[in-house]
């Protein structure tokens, strides 16, 4: 039931699979993006994006070597989470930063600010994407079981 899966700890019954060629071709894609966005930003605002080019140079070519291993085939998930977590961060900081940025005037705030809440989406959505890939309960009834259990009389008690 649980061949070629991680199998979760304790008294869990959840079974995790691993990184998949799809989710390897997906964060192929991300870091393309991210790092284009970036340079992007970068292009708009430089006074502002500095550490948003930073992290999405650097942050696109952690996870263009993820992705790349993924494809390959291989099963990790820790690393390119460990990956996105800091540059979601390193997003997030600069949402905020770029959105309340004061009254001082920078040109390109609006359009950077724009650029990096999207980048901001997509760190968290990869993040979210990877974690929860292939992520199945086993020993919980689905709604199909109920109707199952409900149109036949079953009900799991015992008998008398």
């Amino acid at each position: 039931m649980f061949e070629g899966r991680n199998v979760g700890q304790g008294n869990s019954n959840l079974a995790v699979c691993a990184m998949n060629k799809s989710l390897g071709i997906q964060l192929i894609v991300y870091s393309l993006l991210l790092a284009g966005l970036s340079y992007f930003v970068h292009h708009l605002s430089p006074t502002l994006a500095r550490p948003t080019l930073i992290t999405g140079l650097i942050g696109g070519a952690f996870c263009l070597a993820w992705g790349a291993r993924a494809v390959a085939g291989s099963p990790g998930k820790a690393l390119p989470i460990l990956t996105l977590i800091p540059v979601s961060f390193v997003m997030l900081s600069q949402t905020v930063i770029v959105w309340t940025g004061g009254s001082e005037v920078v040109t390109g705030r609006q359009g950077a600010a724009v650029v990096i809440t999207v980048l901001l989406a997509l760190s968290l959505g990869m993040v979210m994407r990877i974690a929860y890939t292939g992520l199945e309960t086993y020993g919980q009834p689905t709604n199909a079981a109920k109707e199952t259990e409900a149109k036949s009389g079953t009900t799991g008690k015992r008998a008398a």
